[in-house]
Formats: C-alpha cells, sequence, structure tokens
C-alpha cells in the first residue's frame, strides 16, 4: 500500500524551472568550474631565428606535464628586441592524450638577457580549445637553460599561477 500510495502522490515542479532546463548546471550549462593553483614542468629544445639586427625570434619545444592538462606538449614563441631586457610572446599547452584540448596565453618578461640565461616570463591565460575553451588566470613561468654556452639549446620550465575553466 505504501508503494501504491507514493505512486499516486502529486508532483510539484518548481515554476522556474522549464522542461529541458539545465537548472542543476549553472548558467552555462557547465558540469564543473574548476578554479585552483595551477602548476607545470616542461623539458625540451629551442632554436632561434633572426640575426638580432632588430629582434629575434625564440621557439622552445617540450613535453612535461601540467595540472588539469596532464602529459602535455607545451610550444612557447618569443620576439626579443635585441639589446632591450623585454620579450614578449605566447604559449600553448595541448593534451598528449586529447590534442582537442589546449590553452593559451601571453607571455612578457623585463628581465630577458638572452636565451642562454634563465629568465622569469609572466603568463596570462587567453583561452583555449576543448575544455579549456574558457580558460582564464596567470602566473609565471621560470626558464632555466643548463649552460650560459649555448651549447645543446636545452631548457626545463616550471608554470606557477592559477588557472580557471
Amino acid at each position: 500500500m505504501v508503494a501504491l500510495a507514493a505512486c499516486d502522490a502529486t508532483q510539484t515542479v518548481s515554476p522556474k524551472v522549464a522542461a529541458g532546463s539545465k537548472s542543476g548546471f549553472g548558467p552555462t550549462g557547465k558540469v564543473f568550474d574548476h578554479s585552483d593553483k595551477f602548476g607545470a614542468a616542461y623539458s625540451g629544445t629551442y632554436n632561434k631565428s633572426g640575426d638580432c639586427s632588430a629582434t629575434a625570434m625564440f621557439t622552445y619545444d617540450g613535453s612535461g606535464h601540467a595540472r588539469f592538462v596532464r602529459f602535455s606538449n607545451e610550444q612557447i614563441k618569443l620576439t626579443w628586441f635585441c639589446g632591450s631586457e623585454d620579450v614578449t610572446g605566447s604559449a600553448t599547452l595541448t593534451s598528449a592524450r586529447a590534442p582537442r584540448d589546449s590553452i593559451t596565453a601571453s607571455l612578457s618578461s623585463k628581465d630577458f638577457k638572452g636565451a642562454c640565461y634563465g629568465f622569469t616570463l609572466s603568463f596570462t591565460v587567453t583561452g583555449g580549445t576543448g575544455r579549456f575553451r574558457h580558460a582564464s588566470g596567470g602566473g609565471t613561468i621560470v626558464l632555466n637553460v643548463p649552460s650560459a654556452r649555448c651549447v645543446g639549446y636545452y631548457y626545463s620550465d616550471r608554470w606557477r599561477g592559477t588557472l580557471k575553466f
């Protein structure tokens, strides 16, 4: 009798919830909203193009691990205004397991002395693709080069900051 009474009970629906509503998912329909500390570590090789008559370009290609992105590939492109300590550029972190998931960031530094020396970059997340398409955040990247003699053109870096997606 109890089961029968429950089946016959009057159903009530909130007037604020329409058919097909995403009421449990927030205003954008997202199931999750991540916002937390972000960290990553990469290593790889870099190369330089340009003769430094005005600007030089540096490209850093590496692989490593990042929080939320997990095992991933990194590409950093920097433009250096030769003779200054200013450098600007961009970075893309792409998931190795799900290449459609990537994070993009703009980069800048005021202490760049050349690609053969360690330096710190500021990053601002500008978006991404896949599950990171609405990403935002920022922080710093500490980039290390094992030798000031520029032998081998290897680097490693560490990202620290926040990420929201």
